[in-house]
């Protein structure tokens, strides 16, 4: 039987010895869906967007759920020229990161995927919650825990 992104992203948190916690619930999508739909403070979630650069680079931003991405400072931080960065559309994101769009999670196992952490998670406090992989899951650990397993690199990219 083949494991599914779910059962590998769950082996590289058991791997990394991080504390987490992964919570069932309704399947969401949307902030709003989110909203509605967690049983936990969404000010404390960190959404995952996923970008393809010009020369098909893949890049992951996470950002605190009720920000936006400031695109001229992420281009800096990815160094590309802003107009080479664009979001992936939802068949894009089914497509290149085999998830339904609301479910990416930052903890992907492509070698070639670039992971890019805004300052601002790490001011959410004790934990953060993000995708897992699935729609119907939230994943539960410390913000420096995320940087750390990924190997993001953190930057301000956020308003």
């Amino acid at each position: 039987m083949t494991d599914t992104l779910f059962d590998i992203l769950v082996r590289i948190l058991e791997q990394s010895e991080a504390p987490f916690v992964i919570h069932e619930h309704m399947a969401m999508r949307t902030m709003a869906d989110a909203e509605e739909l967690l049983p936990f403070d969404v000010a404390r979630l960190a959404k995952t967007i996923a970008f393809r650069t010009k020369d098909c680079r893949i890049v992951l931003a996470v950002l605190r759920g009720t920000a936006r991405v400031d695109y001229p400072r992420l281009s800096a931080l990815v160094e590309v020229n802003r107009r080479d960065l664009a979001a992936l559309s939802p068949d894009e994101v089914r497509e290149f990161l085999g998830v339904e769009p609301g479910s990416v999670s930052p903890l992907l196992p492509q070698g070639d995927v670039a992971v890019f952490i805004d300052e601002d998670v790490l001011t959410i406090l004790p934990t953060i919650f993000c995708g897992i992989g699935r729609p119907d899951r939230t994943l539960e650990l410390v913000a420096t825990e995320l940087v750390r397993i990924t190997g993001g690199s953190v930057g301000e990219f956020s308003r």
